[in-house]
């Protein structure tokens, strides 16, 4: 078994309920992009809102990783390069203001936001095009910005023979450890929504839904194997198919017995919506004054609060969120009370800078009774996490 009670025990008093402050991972298909155009820091006043008023004490904070590293000339990250001083400098500017206003009680969790995908320039017949963009298509800033697509951490990602692969994002891990850890650091994050593509054969990310799950193995048991020279925290690993909790019989079965920690402390990272369409995409494009009261209890959670259990496996929401309305609202509390009964943490869907185009951001005025109601979740604590000795 991929985890046992023996590093999850380690982790007490954790906060029920957070947030993701996910504005560094817009737009990822600017490359690098500009901050304050393409993606957003969190701001002294972000923090302040958030922790010091409304008393947050967990924070995914979900990052694009090509904003994180020096890249080569394709856009990819080069393989044996440095984290870029940039990212370093305003990461560890975060870190002081969030220990500022929490007294140090708060827990993060850094995310790389990466989908199992990177953005390589664009090319045709295997050389680059140069191309690029047009101002509607990259934030204003026309002729700026080359052309991208998107392209697997694997081996083959690179048309110069340089790739980018399980390797080298193990090293990155490495170097994110030496660089930014800290003590309120609960663990990390191993790599956001891995998804299958099928739709084109000819995409540049093209992979089927077992071609996923084989590389996604071997690249997560890669990373473990070396993040386990540096760190002994735990790791989050979500599933596949997009971290789909409703889904996680069907396409991440395999990884608890196939992904191995030689730290023991995985937890298990899951994430669901409440489309009213059951799709689970968080678009919310239909009527949200009929998003059903059970939808995350019954529907997209309940099943997986079962899985957990019955394989033991510590779980965590590492996402979920509702548009603003009354039954969104209703929806979201039902499943936040049955997660102090499970518990099971989670981190909502979205906060930050930039995030208000979002119908999930907490940023948003017509989220103002969400926000009122959320608040007194954010001090809550379960004494430990699900799976552990009781």
């Amino acid at each position: 078994m991929a985890n046992s009670s023996t590093g999850i025990n380690a982790l007490t008093n954790i906060p029920l309920l957070g947030i993701n402050l996910g504005s560094h991972a817009n737009a990822r298909q600017i490359v690098p992009g500009e901050a304050g155009t393409h993606y957003f820091w969190p701001t002294r006043d972000t923090i302040t809102l958030w922790v010091k008023q409304r008393g947050v004490r967990l924070i995914r904070f979900p990052f694009e990783v090509q904003r994180a590293i020096n890249l080569t000339n394709e856009g990819l990250p080069g393989q044996g390069a440095s984290l870029d001083t940039t990212f370093v400098s305003k990461w560890k500017e975060l870190l002081g203001w969030i220990r500022a206003d929490s007294n140090g009680e708060a827990k993060i969790i850094p995310d790389p936001h990466h989908y199992m995908r990177l953005m390589r320039y664009e090319t045709a017949n295997g050389k680059m095009t140069g191309r690029l963009l047009p101002a509607n298509e990259a934030g204003n800033q026309g002729n700026r910005w080359k052309a991208t697509e998107p392209v697997l951490i694997n081996d083959s990602n690179s048309i110069s023979g340089a790739a980018w692969t399980a390797i080298h994002l193990a090293n990155f891990h490495q170097k994110l450890v030496q660089s930014c850890d800290d003590p309120m650091v609960l663990g990390w994050g191993l790599g956001n929504e891995p998804y299958e593509r099928t739709d084109i054969a000819s995409a540049t990310d093209y992979i089927t839904k077992d071609g996923m799950k084989t590389l996604y193995i071997n690249t997560m048991n890669t990373v473990l194997k070396y993040l386990r020279n540096s760190s002994s925290k735990p790791v989050f690993i979500c599933g596949l198919h997009y971290a789909s909790a409703r889904s996680w019989a069907d396409y991440s079965a395999d990884l608890q017995s196939q992904i191995v920690d030689p730290a023991k402390a995985i937890v298990w990272e899951v994430h669901g919506y409440g489309d009213v369409d059951n799709s689970s995409s968080g678009t919310y494009a239909g009527d949200n004054t009929k998003i059903a009261a059970n939808v995350f209890t019954d529907t997209v959670f309940g099943p997986m609060f079962t899985y957990a259990s019955n394989n033991k496996m510590a779980m965590y929401i590492g996402e979920v969120g509702i548009p603003g309305t009354d039954a969104g609202r209703t929806a979201l509390k039902n499943l936040l009370e049955k997660m102090k009964v499970e518990k099971v943490p989670a981190t909502l869907w979205i906060t930050g800078p930039g995030s208000d185009t979002e119908k999930m951001s907490l940023e948003r005025s017509d989220q103002a009774a969400t926000v009122t109601m959320v608040t007194p979740y954010f001090a809550q604590r379960l004494s430990h996490w699900n799976y552990s000795a009781s």
